[in-house]
């Protein structure tokens, strides 16, 4: 892969965090820091959710950022219209395809689901719009079902699919195995990881997926989200940075710090003190082992010495001092 795409929901899936609520100037400044960092898509909540929604939606798309705002909508056709009559780039649909899901949160059959979906990915391509469909709770469908929607919408002309384990309970085999067979089965249209953290996952699911051939990765800062959050945009860098760092080209990593501590004001949160790069005691040093300990903070990193303590210098990440 040579290419990666990274999606940050902060906007959408990181204001279902317990307590999140972001001010109109607080989501432009996380929009334009994401623009900052690089990452490719900004999903923003269905406009068709409230006027104040779509007057945020529009403000966010007059940035004119490099990254491309999507707004994350329910296989509804008023959802639809209200999300086309924005000037999104592109629009996330998404539909629960398992049972639990089809049983106690929407009452639809497989076959229901089809129909609903099919005609609103043409809608969407014929306007001119970028579409991906998720399959919400995929790691809890039935493989069969699962399929079933991918081929009508794959065939109907989405260019993404999405596979979000809902609810933070797939191990990373079960998410390579996933992914892999999707991206076999579809080799013309992108593939999307969506991972909560509610069993400890999120990261780790996240990598696998990409080594499985994902090449959409979505991600909050610090990981909020529903329940437990999903993987962190902090946390994946730094795994990419050790593991895959070709793909991080096209990535401002100085500015990941600097979001994780603006967002962290805006909610009032303290940074954990084992968060990914951010928190500070990644660059201090308390062993007694280590000869070298001064009880100042350590500016050395694997980048720069191979035998040493840290994956990368705190400067590489934009690290406060």
């Amino acid at each position: 892969m040579n290419v990666l795409s990274i999606l940050d929901s902060t906007l959408r899936e990181g204001e279902q965090f317990a307590g999140a609520f972001f001010s109109l100037e607080q989501r432009l400044m996380i929009a334009r820091l994401l623009d900052a960092v690089g990452v490719t898509f900004i999903e923003v909540p269905s406009p068709v959710v409230s006027q104040e929604t779509q007057r945020t939606v529009r403000a966010l798309c007059e940035l004119d950022l490099q990254a491309h705002i999507v707004a994350h909508v329910r296989c509804v056709e008023a959802d639809v219209q209200a999300a086309l009559d924005t000037p999104v780039f592109g629009l996330n649909l998404f539909y629960g395809t398992s049972t639990e899901l089809r049983t106690f949160s929407h009452s639809r059959r497989i076959d229901q689901i089809v129909a609903a979906a099919v005609p609103l990915v043409q809608r969407i391509r014929a306007a001119g719009r970028y579409v991906r469909f998720s399959a919400e709770d995929a790691f809890r469908s039935d493989l069969v079902d699962l399929l079933t929607v991918f081929d009508a919408v794959v065939d109907a002309g989405v260019q993404r699919i999405g596979l979000p384990d809902t609810v933070g309970i797939a191990t990373p085999r079960q998410v390579e195995q996933l992914v892999r067979l999707c991206v076999e089965r579809y080799p013309h249209v992108g593939i999307e990881f969506h991972g909560h953290n509610d069993t400890g996952c999120a990261i780790a699911n996240t990598v696998a997926a990409l080594e499985a051939g994902a090449d959409c990765l979505d991600v909050t800062v610090m990981g909020i989200g529903e329940r437990n959050g999903i993987a962190s945009l902090g946390g994946l860098i730094a795994q990419l940075y050790v593991h895959h760092p070709a793909l991080l080209a096209r990535y401002d990593l100085t500015q990941l710090a600097p979001i994780d501590h603006f967002v962290a004001d805006c909610l009032n949160l303290t940074i954990p003190f084992n968060k990914s790069g951010a928190a500070q005691p990644a660059f201090l040093r308390g062993s007694r082992s280590r000869r070298f300990w001064t009880g100042a903070p350590c500016r050395c990193g694997i980048a720069l010495h191979r035998t040493a303590c840290r994956w990368t210098p705190r400067h590489n990440i934009g690290a406060m001092s």
